[in-house]
């Protein structure tokens, strides 16, 4: 198995001691449940940021979308 890079970084204690208690219960490392951690944050974050752009430009997506649903499937009328 090939070595990781590693880095130390500061967390306050009581983060350390809830993701300890979660990996001890996960029966996972607390790098394992580090990294997990990271990747829902990372999911929230973009899971937010769409629903944000959805928000914002929903109106406009459906309206291209029925635009399309409303196409022919072999093609538009002018390239037949």
């Amino acid at each position: 198995m090939a070595a990781t890079e590693t880095m130390m970084i500061r967390v306050r204690r009581s983060a350390q001691e809830r993701l300890a208690r979660q990996a001890e219960l996960e029966g996972k490392s607390l790098t394992e449940m580090f990294d997990a951690a990271v990747d829902v944050l990372e999911e929230q974050i973009l899971l937010t940021s769409m629903d944000e752009s959805y928000r914002k430009y929903g109106d406009e997506i459906h309206e291209e979308m029925k635009d399309w649903l409303e196409m022919p499937l072999d093609g538009p009328a002018d390239e037949r």
